[in-house]
């Protein structure tokens, strides 16, 4: 926009000379170019000189729409009576001239005037475009015709050619002004390919040695290829090169630019945990983001915690890449270090990150497992503002006001990072040297008042409560939640959850089985039965469910003329533990079977007793002898499956009138006695 003059008065002196101060022109050179005397070029003149006077005007006025209007139209004019072809025309025969006006053309400022006529033009457009409200004129029709005019006007490079520093020449500041003002154009008009036309405008200017406009440029460039940028990372994907081409942009248009260097890492980090590419690629990648977080650090305009995060997941990730390309290479442990540095730096800053004590906790996890613990309980005491939410020395229960924290928490995100890291603690704690009841108790509940839907800490929860001092209700109702988690009682499984649910029928039948047994007889429930059965619909190949079933068959069977016995449920176990257990079964069916049955039940039962001998034979391998767990809520300890084996075989002989020679211990008899009277299979008849 040109500088409003002072009128001192009207004046038409200087309209048709070129380069004639503003104090020299008025609105009068309009009427002066509308002249008929005047030779074409001498309109042209006088016309932009009348379209200067008007600009001045528009730019000391609130409402200038009209001023815009009457200035384009006779810039317009001034083209149509003196084209820049004919302005810059060697053959001085273009516009008539004698020697002598032409000797005297040769001399004026031509380059100057076809400048500012165009900039006048320009500006002029600008002024209609960005007039509020915007109104269709005769100039342009729309805001985008406005500028699409302007940039029609200045796309010929020719224009601002004569002031380019060249060589010795030191050019002129209206080099860097032209590209710049196009540049401005380009950006403002927004269509789909401006943004790199502006951009390469704006390095123009940079790359000038000239110094006028530089540091509107460089910032031009990097707020543009910021936005670029950005958009392109949030799309992820194919789309992160065009990321890294434009922060790259952005930074070279302002090497000191904190947000394109944390972008640039953060594209980096993208790709580097791409699960398309290879181990070796996303190492490399991953190295990228690490420079680029380096070069971040301590930059204005850059998150400085989001830095140390990005560096963190940079490292972290590419150790975990290295070691699946060369699983020796000492760069793995310097780069795991150089990740927890980075968590560690970003959780102690501006008091106190949890996002990156989370981040630590986790890298504690895999590198320095010891530590990890207490970086967990860091984590939950900074994302719940709540530094006693337990205590370090893991001696009392969950503090009163963890729910109360937790229902502040707005994020679901933050909410499943909680329970996350309270089912870490549980699990190291617990592996470390054991948690008191209470305090097991009160971490996993919490974690399931962070996020109800953990079906794992459910489980948990049940089966601390079947333990000793047991409370049935309680273990019942955890169970009994994961079973509505996953479908329902009657309902089918949900998807990708039949093991969970599996376990939970499972664990319910053994909740049965603790409310209905004594510690010298097993016994259970229908409703023990049931659950045992569904358990091993759900999961047929995992054997605690089926030894389970035939178990609850074995301590409940009643002979009827619809079910005299049934075998299918304790065969197919396999293993030394199957053989017993099909043992057993044949065993209690002879007990209630005719006599006429009995003898052939027991031999079954011998064979079977045999046959598991053999097996604990075939698979010791060891000076420790397995031994058979029942699972079964007070049940008699753990036994050698080979002494109750051999003890089974000589019971399915005795029982049958035959004596046998028994070389057990008087010791190893009588706690074998015990399992086989527990599962009520002690006694040869009923």
């Amino acid at each position: 926009m040109l500088a409003a003059p002072v009128y001192a008065a009207p004046s038409t002196a200087g309209c048709l000379e070129f380069g004639s101060p503003e104090s020299k022109i008025s609105l009068q050179c309009e009427a002066v170019a509308g002249r008929p005397s005047l030779k074409g070029y001498e309109a042209g003149i006088a016309a932009f000189n009348a379209a200067r006077a008007y600009l001045s005007q528009a730019s000391g006025t609130t409402s200038s729409s009209g001023q815009f209007v009457k200035a384009a139209e006779l810039v317009n004019t001034s083209f149509n009576r003196l084209s820049d072809v004919a302005l810059m025309s060697p053959d001085r025969g273009t516009l008539g001239f004698s020697k002598r006006e032409w000797k005297k053309w040769q001399k004026a400022p031509l380059t100057g005037f076809r400048y500012d006529r165009s900039l006048a033009y320009v500006s002029a457009l600008e002024g209609l475009a960005n007039a509020t409200p915007f109104v269709a004129t005769t100039a342009c029709s729309s805001q985008q015709d406005c500028f699409s005019k302007a940039l029609a006007r200045l796309e010929n490079d020719d224009i601002a050619a004569p002031f380019a520093p060249r060589g010795s020449a030191q050019g002129d500041g209206r080099y860097n002004e032209f590209y710049f003002r196009r540049g401005t154009l380009y950006r403002t008009r927004g269509q789909l390919a401006d943004t790199d036309q502006a951009i390469d405008n704006f390095k123009l200017v940079l790359s000038s040695r000239r110094s006028e406009r530089k540091a509107d440029a460089a910032q031009a460039v990097e707020t543009l290829a910021l936005a670029v940028a950005d958009e392109n990372r949030a799309r992820g994907g194919m789309s992160l090169s065009q990321a890294i081409k434009y922060y790259s942009v952005a930074l070279a248009a302002k090497p000191g630019s904190g947000r394109a260097q944390e972008g640039l890492g953060q594209s980096y980090l993208q790709l580097c945990r791409e699960a398309t590419t290879t181990p070796a690629q996303r190492v490399t990648d991953c190295l990228s983001a690490r420079n680029a977080f380096e070069s971040a650090k301590g930059l204005v305009g850059a998150d400085q915690t989001l830095v140390l995060l990005g560096l963190g997941d940079s490292l972290s990730v590419a150790a975990a890449e290295l070691a699946k390309v060369s699983p020796g290479d000492g760069n793995i442990l310097l780069y795991k270090q150089g990740s927890v540095d980075a968590y560690a730096q970003a959780a102690s800053g501006s008091g106190g990150n949890a996002k990156a004590q989370l981040s630590l906790a986790i890298a504690f996890k895999s590198t320095q497992p010891e530590r990890a613990s207490e970086a967990f309980r860091q984590y939950v005491a900074m994302e719940l503002a709540y530094p006693s939410w337990i205590a370090s020395d893991w001696q009392s229960p969950v503090g009163p006001l963890f729910q109360q924290k937790v229902s502040a928490l707005s994020s679901i995100d933050d909410r499943r990072s909680v329970a996350e890291a309270i089912m870490t603690l549980y699990e190291t704690q617990s592996a470390a040297g054991g948690l008191r009841k209470d305090v097991a108790l009160s971490l996993l509940n919490a974690a399931l008042t962070a996020q109800p839907s953990l079906i794992g800490a459910s489980l948990k929860v049940g089966r601390l409560h079947l333990a000793p001092p047991a409370n049935w209700m309680a273990a019942n109702m955890a169970f009994l939640n994961v079973v509505n988690a996953t479908g329902g009682t009657n309902g089918p499984p949900a998807v990708g959850r039949e093991k969970e649910r599996a376990e939970a029928f499972y664990e319910l039948g053994r909740a049965e089985a603790l409310k209905d047994s004594t510690s010298a007889r097993a016994q259970t429930s229908a409703a023990g039965i049931k659950y045992a059965r569904d358990a091993f619909s759900l999961d047929g190949a995992e054997a605690r469910y089926k030894k389970a079933a035939c178990l609850s068959y074995i301590v409940t069977f009643k002979p009827t003329a619809a079910d005299p016995g049934n075998a299918s449920w304790c065969s197919g176990i396999g293993g030394a533990d199957g053989q017993f257990l099909l043992g057993m079964y044949y065993l209690r069916i002879a007990q209630t079977a005719p006599a006429s049955r009995r003898n052939a039940l027991r031999d079954e039962a011998q064979g079977a007793f045999i046959q598991g001998r053999g097996l604990v034979t075939q698979t010791a391998g060891s000076s420790i002898m397995p031994v058979f767990a029942s699972d079964w809520p007070k049940a008699p300890p753990v036994m050698s499956i080979a002494t109750l084996l051999e003890f089974g075989r000589a019971k399915a002989i005795a029982c049958n009138g035959a004596s046998v020679n028994l070389t057990l211990s008087p010791a190893d008899i009588s706690a074998a006695s015990s399992q086989f009277d527990f599962f009520q299979v002690g006694s040869c008849t009923r």
